[in-house]
């Protein structure tokens, strides 16, 4: 905004003799039409048009070259350092030049009779040259991010759910020292924020494979003892011998991510359930004049019917690391036999720690 004060008898002979209007507009004033004729004297009319005439021009001069100046902001030709240098260059023009005028009509106010002080001329409120600056535009809040995320970890048997008394790890044939068990997943994901809140709710399907590594033991199924099944040491050294249960699981997840687009930091924690597709036993050994040999066995295995249980992971972008915690007995105890050994009850609980990346 330029403000000018000039004598009020220049306004006056400018308005009045010129009939020059400068109104709130869209566009500058235009030009005043060049006379046909020299004038033969320089009237006051003459004057006024003259000066109401250089307004114009710089005030058209200064719109043309804010317009310019909006379009290479819009086109992004320019850095907002350059713009902001560029406007203030432009406003401090055309007030040298408003002040020049103010001179040239205080020198003519000084001749005439008549003048009324400190009336003030202000072009910003009057004249609206259209090169108001936009308002910076809200940044807009990533709302969904639904992908596919891999699942790798390793697990142990525990002889009890975390949080109770005893949480050592079980030393029966079912968890033998050095033993390699692991946990893989694969699962659909659907993210979505709630609101404009760093909270959002996940939730997805897929399937995930409990693998138990049983050392240089042996899951023997209708033993000699009466039991279902049991396991017994090798009396050949084995290269592999595990179980793996696959299950289809449904996970749900209360997320904090505070960042814009959802890639920073994150925490989530939740559930899981899900039911029992089937079963695989494998034994890999070597066969004097047989080689490696590869027995694979399917079934269920007297698995649990269903999985349940609690995780809690810590993320930055599509990585994540976490552990969860089953509260299903990987097996089913109700169609065991009591006679069973306590060496040979499954009574464990499956814990994992995991590590995951959504591929897409």
């Amino acid at each position: 905004m330029v403000n000018t004060t000039i004598k009020a008898l220049t306004l006056s002979a400018i308005l009045a003799l010129s009939g020059a209007e400068l109104w709130a507009q869209d566009a500058p004033p235009a030009m005043p039409p060049a006379p046909t004729e020299a004038p033969t004297a320089d009237t006051n009319a003459t004057r006024a048009a003259r000066m109401s005439a250089e307004i114009a021009a710089a005030i058209s001069e200064y719109s043309k070259d804010m317009a310019a100046l909006e379009k290479q902001i819009q086109d992004k030709d320019i850095s907002k350092e350059d713009a902001e240098r560029r406007r203030k260059e432009l406003s401090k023009r055309l007030e040298d030049r408003l002040e020049a005028i103010e001179e040239m009509a205080e020198a003519w106010a000084d001749n005439l009779e008549e003048s009324i002080e400190n009336l003030e001329l202000n072009l910003g409120d009057n004249l609206k040259l259209n090169i108001e600056p936009t308002e910076p535009k809200k940044k807009k809040l990533k709302k969904q991010i639904d992908g596919m995320v891999l699942l790798l970890g390793t697990n142990q048997l525990l002889g009890a759910p975390i949080g109770s008394n005893s949480n050592e790890v079980y030393s029966g044939y079912w968890s033998p020292k050095g033993a390699m068990a692991s946990t893989f997943g694969l699962y659909f994901t659907s993210q979505g924020r709630l609101g404009r809140s760093p909270l959002w709710a996940r939730s997805g399907w897929g399937f995930t494979s409990y693998t138990y590594d049983f050392g240089q033991n042996l899951l023997q199924f209708d033993p000699p003892t009466g039991g279902a099944y049991e396991l017994v040491p090798s009396n050949i050294e084995l290269r592999r011998s595990n179980l793996s249960m696959t299950y289809f699981e449904i996970p749900l997840s209360l997320v904090i991510n505070p960042s814009r687009r959802g890639n920073g930091l994150s925490l989530s924690a939740g559930g899981f359930t899900g039911i029992r597709l089937g079963g695989t036993r494998q034994i890999v050994y070597r066969s004097e004049g047989m080689g490696r040999v590869t027995e694979n066995t399917s079934g269920n295995f007297y698995g649990s019917l269903f999985s349940y249980g609690l995780q809690a992971e810590l993320g930055y972008r599509r990585y994540t690391v976490g552990a969860r915690q089953n509260f299903n007995k990987p097996f089913n105890e109700a169609i065991l036999p009591a006679n069973l050994s306590s060496d040979s009850q499954p009574n464990f609980y499956n814990a994992s720690v995991f590590a995951t990346v959504r591929l897409f």
